[in-house]
C-alpha cells in the first residue's frame, strides 16, 4: 500500500479538481445567477475564478460534463438566487458564509481540500520507496 500511496494521493487530487472545475464552470453558466457569481468569484476569489474559467473550458469541450455541472450548480444554488439576485456583490460571502443545502456545503468545502490533497499528493511523492541498486551485485 505505501508503494502507491503517492498515486493514490494524486488521483484523489486530480478527482477533486476536475470535481470542482465542473461545479464552478457549471454555476457560471447558469442561466440567472451565472453572471453573479461569476463576477463575483473574479473579483474576490481567485481560486475559484481559476476553476471557473478552468470549468467553462472543459464544459464546451464535452457538453455533457458542461451539463452535469451545471445541474449539480442549480441544485445546490437555487435556493439562493432570489437572494444572490437581490445583492450580487456579495454572492462569494453569501455561498461560502451560509449553508444553504447538503450539495453546496459540499461543493463548498471541495475547494478547501483542494490545497489540502495537493500538499499530501507532494509529501506522498517526497516520501514514495526508491528502488535501491547495489553496485557489486551485478551478474553477468
Amino acid at each position: 500500500m505505501r508503494k502507491y500511496l503517492h498515486l493514490i494521493a494524486t488521483a484523489l487530487f486530480v478527482l477533486a479538481l476536475l470535481w470542482q472545475c465542473l461545479f464552478w464552470g457549471g454555476a457560471s453558466t447558469l442561466p440567472e445567477t451565472g453572471p453573479i457569481v461569476r463576477r463575483s468569484a473574479l473579483r474576490e476569489a481567485p481560486l475559484v475564478a481559476g476553476l471557473l474559467v478552468v470549468g467553462e473550458l472543459l464544459g464546451k469541450a464535452v457538453p455533457a460534463l458542461g451539463d452535469l455541472g451545471r445541474g449539480w450548480a442549480d441544485k445546490a444554488l437555487s435556493p439562493a438566487a432570489e437572494r444572490l439576485k437581490a445583492d450580487p456583490d456579495v454572492a462569494m460571502d453569501l455561498i461560502f458564509g451560509e449553508s444553504l443545502n447538503s450539495t453546496q456545503r459540499v461543493a463548498t468545502r471541495g475547494v478547501y481540500a483542494l490545497p489540502v490533497l495537493l500538499l499530501l499528493a507532494v509529501i506522498a511523492w517526497l516520501r514514495r520507496p526508491r528502488q535501491v541498486r547495489m553496485l557489486g551485485s551485478r551478474r553477468r
